[in-house]
C-alpha cells in the first residue's frame, strides 16, 4: 500500500497523535479549549520542553482541554489544500477555528511563515483586525515575544516571559469573559490587566520620514509599557511528570529536565542570558523526583540536564552522581548539552563516562582572548585546551566547538585565531587518540533585542561569505570538520530579530509567494524572499544597520526587566575590552532585575542531606545468574500499523524499560539492549504474528513480565506469547519458512478466477518486478494462493534472497492489474511458519 492509498483510508489523527500520555477531553465538558501550536514540524516542536510544560499544566486544569498542532510538511499541506480540508488538532482532529484560544510558541524568527501557514490552513484570517468573536483568540509566547513587532498585526496578544502562571491567568480571564458574553474589545481590555500580557493593538507606532520610529503611542490609559513575567521559584512551578512520548524519533529524543533558568554570566551577545534573568536553580530534591517519575513513565534511555550553562549549576556533581547511581543498572546515560569550557571538570567527565559517552559541545565563541573579553565570555585558550585534553584522554573520539563570526570589533586576527585554536585543539587531541575529530561549527552574529549589542550592525551576506571562505581554507585539514550557517538565512533572522511592524507586509508577501519551513535548508527559498523584499519596498540595510543609542527601538515599550542603562554600560565596557564579573561570584552588577518591588533575586540550589533518590537503585545481577533468551509474538494493529519499523522498535524497547524487564546489554562504549526484531512490516499492514527475541539477566518470570509489558504498551500492540529458547537458537530471520497474509478489499474483489487457477497450475510464472527492476519467478516466492470469499484472499509467501516481494505486488502480477487500477485494500499478517518447531505457537 503506497502513501496515497494510506491517505485514502486513514483519518488525519492517525499519522501522529495517540502517543503515550497525550490527553483527549470531551470539549462539551470543559469551559475552554486551547490549541497549542508550534510553527515548525512535529519533530522539532515535540523536542521543545516549554511546549510540553504548557501542554501538561493546561490539561491538569479540569475546565481546560489543550490539544496540539504543528506546521505540516509540504506534502501534507498540499493534500489538505487539494481536498479542501482544514488543519486540525492532533488529539481529536478538531478544526482549529473551533477552539477558544490558539497559542503559538515563538522560538525562532524563521518560523514566522509557519504561523501564517497554520492560520491560513485553519481558515482563520491572518490579521487580528479581521477576526471577531467567532474566531479563536491568537496568542504568542516564547523568546521571540520580547520583540514581536513583525508579528503584531497577526496576534491578539503576547505573553512576555514565563508562561507557567501567566497562561492559566489568561485562560481564566477568557472563561470569565465568555460567561459574561463580552465582545472581543472588552476581553482585550480585561487581559491587559494581567502582568506580562502585551496587547499590540493598544499601541500605535509612528514613523519619521526616514523610516525610524518617532514614537510608540499608548492608546490605553495606564498601559504605557509591558513588563516581562517571571516565575520566581521553579520548585513552585509545574513540570510534566508524564511527558508526551512521541512514537517517531524527534530532534531531542530523551528525557529533558530543566535544572535551572536564567544565567549570571552576562555574555553580551546572548539574548537568553538577559531575558531569563534572574538565575533560578531547581532544587536537587525536585530534579531527582522529576527524573525518577519521568524515566518510569517514558522508558527513555537518556536524561538531559538543561540550562543555559549546566556546568554552573551549584550542585551539579552530587546531582549527577545521584542520577547515575540510580540509573546505571538500566544503562541510562546522562548528557549535559550546554557547558562552558571551564566547567567541564574531571569529575563530571568521569561520571558521564560510567554509562556511555554522550556528545560534548564547547562554545569558545571567539578565536582570541581579546574578543572573548569584548563579548564577556571570560574563558581562555588554556581553559579550552586543558578541557579538551581531559575529554580525549577519557576516551572520547570527537567533540564539537562552536564559534561566531561578525562579532562587534572583530578583526582579521580574530578569524585567524579561530583557525589557530582549532588546529591546536586537534594536535592536542591526536596525542591521546590518533583518530580524534574536531567538529567546528561557525554561525553568524545576529544582534538581538534586550542585549548590550542590540545597537550594533550585522554583517551582510557578502562579508560573511568572505570570512567563511577564509575559515574553510584555514581548516582544510583531516580531522577538522567545518560547518557554517547560510548567510542568507542569517540575514532574514537579523531583519526580523530587530524588526518593526512594517515587516508584516514582507512576511505576508513571502508567505503567499510560497515560503515555508524557512529554517530547513531544503525548503528555504531565498529567491522568493528577494522577490517579497522587492514587492514590499523594504531595504535589508535599514534593519541590519547600527542603531543610534538615542534611537527609539521597536521594543522599547516592552521591558525585559534588564535596564537599558545597564545594557548601554555593558556595551561601553565591551568597546573598552573590559569584562563584567559573574554576579553570583561577585557583587551585584546592577542590571535592574533583582531587589525591586517584586523581590526577585538569584536562587541558587543547595545539596541537602537525604536529597538522594529515595527508591533503591536497580538491583545488580548476581554473576551466577545466567543470561536467558526469549521469543515473543505480538500484534501490530490499529493506529500502530502506521508506525515505521524503527519507530515501532523504539516504542517496544521503551515499553520493556517501563515494564522493568531486566534486559541484557551489549558491551562497549555504547551498550545496547539485546533485542532482535523480525522482518520489518510495511507501513499500513496489520499483524497478528510479529516476533522479537530478547535476552534477560537471571531473575525473570515470563508470566508476570507478559502482564507488565502489555500494561506498558501503546494502542494496537499486545504481547500474545513468550517462550524461552536456547541462546544458540537460529534467529527469526534465518528460521522463517513462510508467512501467511490476508488481503481484504472493502469494495469487493472483481477478478477472474481463471487467473488464480492458472497461477496455481503453472510450473513457473515469470514477471518483471518493477520496484526492484528485475525478473523473478513468482512460483518461487508464492507458496499458495486462496480466495476465501468475495472480499478476501490469503497468500502464503516464501522468503527470497532476491528481496521481500510484498503480497499485494504478487497478487497484482497474478491478476494483471494495470497501472492505476489497483483497488483499495488492507493487508494483515496472519501467521509465520518456522523451519524448526515454532517456539511461540499461534493462538486463536
Amino acid at each position: 500500500m503506497n502513501s496515497e492509498d494510506l491517505l485514502k483510508v486513514a483519518k488525519p489523527s492517525r499519522y501522529l497523535g495517540g502517543e503515550l500520555h497525550s490527553v483527549i477531553k470531551n470539549p462539551q465538558r470543559v469551559k475552554l479549549t486551547f490549541a497549542l501550536a508550534f510553527p515548525d514540524v512535529y519533530e522539532v516542536g515535540m523536542s521543545h520542553l516549554g511546549f510540553q510544560i504548557l501542554y501538561s499544566l493546561l490539561n491538569e486544569i479540569p475546565e481546560i482541554a489543550c490539544e496540539r498542532v504543528f506546521a505540516p510538511w509540504p506534502d501534507m499541506e498540499n493534500l489538505l489544500r487539494e481536498q479542501g480540508l482544514p488543519l486540525c488538532s492532533l488529539e481529536s482532529s478538531r478544526p482549529l477555528k473551533e477552539f477558544s484560544l490558539l497559542g503559538f510558541s515563538l522560538q525562532y524568527e524563521l518560523n514566522y511563515t509557519g504561523v501564517l501557514n497554520i492560520l491560513d490552513l485553519a481558515g482563520i484570517p491572518l490579521r487580528a483586525s479581521q477576526r471577531d468573536e467567532e474566531y479563536p483568540l491568537v496568542i504568542g509566547g516564547g523568546p521571540c515575544a520580547l520583540n514581536p513587532e513583525p508579528l503584531a498585526h497577526f496576534f491578539d496578544l503576547f505573553v512576555l516571559g514565563d508562561g507557567e502562571e501567566a497562561v492559566p491567568e489568561v485562560c481564566r480571564a477568557v472563561m470569565a469573559s465568555k460567561e459574561k458574553g463580552e465582545k472581543k474589545a472588552v476581553l482585550l481590555e480585561r487581559l491587559a490587566g494581567i502582568e506580562g500580557v502585551y496587547i499590540p493593538s493598544f499601541f500605535d507606532p509612528e514613523y519619521a520620514g526616514d523610516g525610524r520610529l518617532r514614537r510608540i503611542l499608548p492608546l490605553k490609559p495606564g498601559y504605557s509599557h509591558v513588563t516581562r513575567r517571571v516565575l520566581a521559584d521553579l520548585d513552585k512551578g509545574p513540570f510534566p511528570s508524564r511527558p508526551v512520548l512521541p512514537f517517531m524519533e524527534v530532534i531531542h529524543d530523551r528525557l529533558n529536565l530543566e535544572i535551572a533558568r536564567g544565567c549570571t554570566r552576562g555574555c553580551r551577545f546572548c539574548q537568553a542570558g538577559m531575558i531569563y534573568r534572574p538565575l533560578r536553580e531547581r532544587s536537587p530534591r525536585r530534579i531527582l523526583e522529576i527524573a525518577k517519575t519521568g524515566l518510569e513513565s517514558t522508558g527513555h534511555d537518556e536524561v538531559s540536564l538543561l540550562s543555559l550553562s549546566t556546568g554552573d549549576y551549584s550542585c551539579i556533581e552530587p546531582l549527577l552522581s545521584s542520577i547515575l547511581d540510580h540509573t546505571r543498572g538500566g544503562r541510562i546515560a546522562v548528557s549535559l548539552p550546554s557547558l562552558r569550557v571551564e566547567t567541564l571538570t574531571p569529575a563530571l567527565i568521569q561520571r558521564i563516562l560510567e554509562v556511555r559517552k554522550t556528545g560534548f559541545t564547547l562554545a569558545p565563541e571567539a578565536g582570541t582572548e581579546r574578543l572573548r573579553r569584548v563579548i564577556n565570555k571570560g574563558n581562555t585558550q588554556e581553559d579550552l585546551l586543558s578541557t579538551l585534553e581531559r575529554v580525549f584522554s577519557a576516551g572520547w573520539r570527537s567533540i564539537k566547538l562552536y564559534f561566531m563570526i561578525g562579532l562587534p570589533t572583530e578583526e582579521e586576527k580574530d578569524l585567524e585565531g579561530i583557525a589557530h585554536l582549532c588546529r591546536e585543539a586537534l594536535n592536542l587531541a591526536r596525542r591521546s587518540r590518533a583518530s580524534a575529530q574536531i567538529n567546528v561549527s561557525v554561525s553568524t552574529f545576529i544582534p538581538k533585542a534586550h542585549t548590550p549589542f542590540q545597537w550594533e550592525a550585522q554583517s551582510f551576506p557578502e562579508e560573511v561569505e568572505r570570512k567563511q571562505r577564509f575559515l574553510r581554507r584555514s581548516l582544510d585539514r583531516r580531522g577538522l570538520e567545518f560547518k557554517w550557517a547560510d548567510p542568507r538565512v542569517s540575514l532574514l533572522e537579523g531583519i526580523f530579530a530587530r524588526g518593526d511592524r512594517k515587516l508584516s507586509g514582507l512576511l505576508e508577501a513571502a508567505y503567499f509567494l510560497g515560503c515555508r519551513l524557512d529554517g530547513w535548508g531544503e525548503h528555504f527559498r531565498y529567491d522568493l524572499w528577494e522577490k517579497a523584499l522587492s514587492q514590499s519596498g523594504l531595504n535589508p540595510s535599514f534593519y541590519l544597520r547600527a542603531r543610534d543609542l538615542e534611537e527609539i527601538l521597536p521594543w522599547d515599550h516592552l521591558h525585559s526587566r534588564v535596564s537599558k542603562s545597564f545594557l548601554r554600560q555593558e556595551r561601553e565596557k565591551a568597546l573598552a575590552n573590559l569584562c563584567t564579573a559573574d554576579c553570583r561570584q561577585a557583587s551585584c552588577n546592577g542590571c535592574g532585575v533583582c531587589y525591586g518591588v517584586d523581590g526577585l533575586s538569584n536562587r541558587c540550589a543547595e545539596w541537602e542531606r537525604g536529597s538522594e533518590l529515595s527508591s533503591p537503585p536497580p538491583k545488580k545481577t548476581h554473576p551466577s545468574l545466567p543470561v536467558r533468551r526469549f521469543r515473543a509474538r505480538l500484534t501490530k494493529a490499529g493506529p500502530a500499523r502506521f508506525l515505521g519499523h524503527l519507530d515501532f522498535s523504539r516504542g517496544i524497547i521503551r515499553a520493556f524499560r517501563r515494564a522493568g524487564v531486566p534486559l541484557a546489554f551489549s558491551q562497549g562504549f555504547h551498550p545496547l539492549p539485546k533485542i532482535a526484531f523480525g522482518p520489518p512490516l510495511p507501513v499500513g499492514y496489520e499483524s497478528w504474528a510479529e516476533y522479537l527475541d530478547f535476552q534477560v539477566w537471571g531473575d525473570f518470570l515470563p508470566e508476570k513480565a507478559l502482564l507488565r509489558l502489555n500494561e506498558a504498551l501503546f494502542p494496537g500492540v499486545e504481547f500474545l506469547a513468550l517462550e524461552e529458547i536456547p541462546l544458540p537458537f537460529p534467529s527469526i530471520f534465518d528460521n522463517i519458512s513462510s508467512i501467511l497474509y490476508g488481503l481484504s478489499f472493502p469494495g469487493g474483489l472483481n477478478t477472474d478466477a481463471d487467473r488464480l487457477a492458472q497461477f496455481g497450475k503453472a510450473d513457473a510464472f515469470r514477471v518483471s518486478w518493477a520496484r526492484k527492476k528485475k525478473d523473478i519467478d513468482l512460483k518461487k516466492v508464492v507458496e499458495s494462493l486462496t480466495q476465501v470469499d468475495s472480499v478476501t484472499i490469503q497468500i502464503r509467501m516464501i522468503p527470497s534472497p532476491e528481496g521481500a516481494l510484498r503480497p499485494e505486488e504478487a497478487l497484482g502480477y497474478i491478476i494483471g492489474w494495470a497501472e492505476g487500477q489497483k483497488p483499495r485494500f488492507a493487508v494483515k499478517k496472519i501467521q509465520v511458519c518456522f523451519k524448526d518447531p515454532q517456539p511461540c505457537p499461534t493462538r486463536s
